[in-house]
């Protein structure tokens, strides 16, 4: 198959939009400016990610007690904490188990697939699937908002573990590929979905036995997988401290998309000469705007 090309002379008879040269110093200025923006929050995420990763391994190694720690099959945490069974800390079931790829239109029920949840255990929309069910046990897959989604299967390794908490308005069920656990009473959901986001990110179910052969983190795996857990209490605050980084997180990723938005928009209108420098009548304000989007 050739590559796609343009030749010199193709290039050479392109007609160009040439403003006045301060027109052209004050579009630069104009782009420059986004650009700086979303360069800082690019930043911003990286720092705050990084952090996370920091205050999750402490958290879950040391606790908040500033207590003594012990040795187990994770290794160290605090003294206190026990490590238990996934399945003694919530009910792990198997989603539906059949081919749903093709079902777009808006039949059934919307159905969650591997593709659904990203690395970072955000849902992604953008590709819905649907499935009709029929029968008393396909029922019982139904999300409740607190149940944890977790990719069990996937075509790439670095998906396998990634985990997602519930929190969708509507009905929702899931694919077999995603496994669902619905945390006991004595146990803190945000805290179980940040416990398994800090395995898959600390590269333990890469390394475990039972993926190594399988390729697999299957439902038997995952019941067996050691959970550390402390009182409550404890739980609820650590999952608190983790929420409050996490939301950082989804803040700025939130201003970095909207900048990005700003600046597509801003480049084909400026360079098609849709709008005019001198028709943003108040740039002050957009470099205050954007400036704002940097805190």
């Amino acid at each position: 198959m050739k590559q796609a090309n343009l030749s010199t002379n193709t290039i050479k008879k392109l007609n160009v939009l040439i403003p006045p040269l301060e027109e052209q110093r004050k579009i630069a200025s104009v782009l420059s400016l986004v650009q700086d923006a979303i360069a800082q929050q690019e930043q911003l995420i990286t720092l705050t990610t990084e952090l996370k990763k920091v205050l999750m391994q402490k958290l879950f190694t040391e606790g908040t007690r500033n207590e003594p720690q012990k040795m187990t099959e994770i290794g160290f945490v605090p003294e206190s904490w026990d490590v238990v069974t996934l399945e003694k800390a919530g009910e792990v079931v198997y989603g539906i188990q059949a081919s749903v790829a093709n079902n777009t239109e808006l039949i059934g029920t919307k159905i969650l697939t591997n593709k659904n949840i990203t690395l970072d255990g955000q849902f992604d929309l953008e590709k819905q699937n649907y499935f009709e069910l029929k029968t008393e046990k396909q029922r019982k897959t139904i999300l409740n908002k607190g149940d944890i989604l977790f990719n069990w299967r996937s075509g790439s390794k670095e998906h396998v573990g990634k985990t997602a908490y519930f929190d969708l308005d509507g009905e929702y069920t899931h694919s077999s590929f995603i496994l669902r656990i619905r945390p006991y009473p004595i146990v803190n959901g945000r805290y179980i979905f940040h416990y398994l986001t800090w395995l898959r990110e600390s590269q333990y179910f890469l390394k475990s036995h039972d993926y190594s052969v399988n390729a697999t983190f299957n439902k038997s795996a995952v019941n067996a997988l050691p959970t550390a857990l402390p009182k409550l209490e404890e739980q609820e605050k650590i999952a608190l401290t983790l929420d409050l980084i996490w939301e950082k997180i989804n803040e700025h990723q939130a201003k970095l998309k909207n900048l990005q938005d700003l600046f597509r928009t801003l480049l084909h209108q400026l360079m098609t000469a849709q709008i005019r420098v001198d028709d943003l009548k108040n740039l002050s304000a957009l470099n205050l705007e954007l400036q704002g989007g940097n805190e």
